[in-house]
């Protein structure tokens, strides 16, 4: 961690960690994840449309102990994560 040299980049420095605690207490955006599990030789296609259709985005494919895992996540509405609306 380098050195601080003066009151004002120390200041500065804990005006940003304030900024990021309230943001990590109320995040404007929020999301949840779902992994779908496919055997190698199972075709995904449809479980993939059919979550996509649902709001769902494919972010990550890897294969793993003889399967493919889909890594999908979509943005929680406000009314999903109880936020006041303006």
């Amino acid at each position: 961690m380098a050195l601080l040299k003066s009151d004002e980049e120390r200041a500065e420095k804990a005006r940003l960690e304030e900024l990021r605690r309230r943001r990590d207490e109320n995040p404007l955006r929020r999301f949840e994840y779902f992994v779908l599990r496919v055997g190698p030789k199972a075709r995904a296609e449809g479980q993939l449309n059919e979550l996509g259709g649902k709001g769902w985005q494919l972010v990550q494919v890897i294969e793993t102990d003889g399967h493919l895992a889909f890594y999908l996540e979509r943005e929680l509405s406000p009314e999903d994560t109880g936020a006041a609306t303006e």
